[in-house]
């Protein structure tokens, strides 16, 4: 009867161990991952923005006073940029990414869209660039709260 209860006790006990090692594993495996989906979308922003003129920033910029090919270009990587930003959305709101994160992403994104080139481009896109809408109101509400 004892040897029984010690077998059963060693069992819980080595059941439970298991499961604290796996949690402990999920857990860092998760830790892992949200740095490395934070890591690759900190380079495709950097990859994307290092692409912009230099001016970009600056109140006067219009990408419409650009040359042909130069407009071109900026708008291809200011697609790029909204394309991003959804996909930042979009993880956030299907619970993929943790508030700080998003924190820290839509600080970024609204910071941009306050730039006269972002609500150019954010006009010219919408011709030809269809976003989900949610992203699209959340672009659209963050512009007009910046005004």
């Amino acid at each position: 009867m004892v040897l029984e209860l010690i077998a059963i006790a060693v069992s819980i006990l080595t059941l439970v161990l298991t499961g604290v090692a796996l949690w402990v594993t999920i857990s860092q495996f998760k830790k892992q991952l949200e740095l490395q989906i934070f890591a690759d979308y900190t380079k495709r922003y950097q990859e994307i923005t290092l692409h912009f003129p230099e001016a970009v920033n600056q109140p006067q910029f219009r990408i419409s006073g650009l040359l042909s090919e130069q407009r071109d270009r900026t708008l291809r990587y200011m697609r790029a940029y909204f394309d991003l930003c959804s996909e930042e959305y979009y993880l956030w709101k299907k619970g993929h990414i943790d508030a700080e994160t998003w924190r820290e992403w839509e600080t970024g994104i609204k910071f941009a869209l306050s730039k006269a080139a972002f609500k150019e481009a954010w006009r010219i896109l919408g011709l030809d660039t269809i976003y989900y809408g949610a992203f699209s109101q959340f672009v659209t509400e963050t512009m007009k709260s910046d005004t």
